[in-house]
């Protein structure tokens, strides 16, 4: 029996370190419902995931299935949960003596989408200095955020100079917008983030394009697609402000008629009068 045991744990296995078919089916899972734009299914994989993670007591593992879940959710509009699972999964980690910066920068975003705008620059401040320049860059580029709503000039001007030369272009380029309240900056900023499929950014770009430029019926018809995008995204808070302010803005009454229409779809309701009135 002895040697039926060890014949069955020894002679049968591969040589090589085994791979977790398990662990790599969940997370390529998720990976594909994320690139299909589907952040909740992509949150439930990844957290299947962690929990295989932590099945095997895979520290490495345990990290990334962490980060990719914290990052779905941000996706998915839910700030609060990516909050709570950065530092769940920091705490966690930080037993074991790992500390990844990266979950820091999670909290700091989400706690910039919650509006809290002292806490999430408190955060992403921390950052400015690791080793990691794509993170700093990236914690450089959230200042720049949070100073351009708080109107600091001066704080904004200080992220704008703090980018690496490596920084994403995008990124520079969207905080040199704001600080030059330039259009034209803006536009290429969407430009940037369409061509690498980063439409959130791209519809915050083209809202932004929107906010800075002078005429009235181009300001609507960017603030109509960047509401478009949005609600196409499943951010229904930001496209409702953009559609709104389309509405708004809009000089004739087709371009008013569209916005007023996105509106409606964002309740699954026609607008009234529309060709789709009677339910087609």
């Amino acid at each position: 029996m002895v040697v039926l045991m060890l014949l069955a744990g020894c002679s049968s296995s591969p040589k090589g370190n085994p791979q977790d078919a398990t662990l790599a089916r969940l997370g390529h899972a998720g990976d594909i419902a994320f690139d299909q734009e589907q952040p909740d299914q992509a949150a439930a994989q990844y957290r299947a995931a962690l929990a295989r993670a932590r099945t095997g007591d895979d520290a490495a593992a345990i990290a990334d299935a962490g980060f990719n879940l914290a990052t779905a959710e941000l996706r998915a509009g839910r700030p609060r949960d990516a909050m709570r699972t950065a530092q769940e999964l920091s705490a966690e980690l930080a037993r074991r003596g790992i500390i990844d910066p990266d979950f820091q920068l999670i909290s700091a975003t989400a706690l910039f989408r919650l509006d809290d705008l002292t806490a999430a620059d408190r955060a992403a401040s921390g950052l400015t200095g690791v080793k990691n320049p794509a993170l700093a860059d990236a914690a450089w580029f959230l200042r720049g955020l949070i100073a351009d709503a708080r109107q600091d000039r001066t704080g904004l001007e200080k992220a704008v100079a703090s980018m690496s030369p490596a920084a994403d272009p995008a990124d520079v380029t969207e905080l040199r917008s704001r600080l030059a309240r330039n259009p034209t900056l803006a536009r290429h900023a969407a430009d940037l983030r369409r061509a690498r499929l980063d439409y959130r950014g791209m519809a915050r770009a083209l809202a932004l394009a929107a906010q800075f430029t002078p005429g009235a019926a181009d300001a609507a018809d960017l603030y109509l697609r960047a509401g478009r995008s949005a609600a196409a995204q499943g951010d229904a808070a930001d496209a409702r402000v953009w559609l709104d302010r389309a509405r708004e803005l809009a000089p004739d009454a087709a371009l008013r008629g569209d916005a007023a229409q996105a509106l409606h779809d964002l309740s699954g309701r026609p607008a009234p009068g529309s060709k789709c009135g009677t339910g087609c």
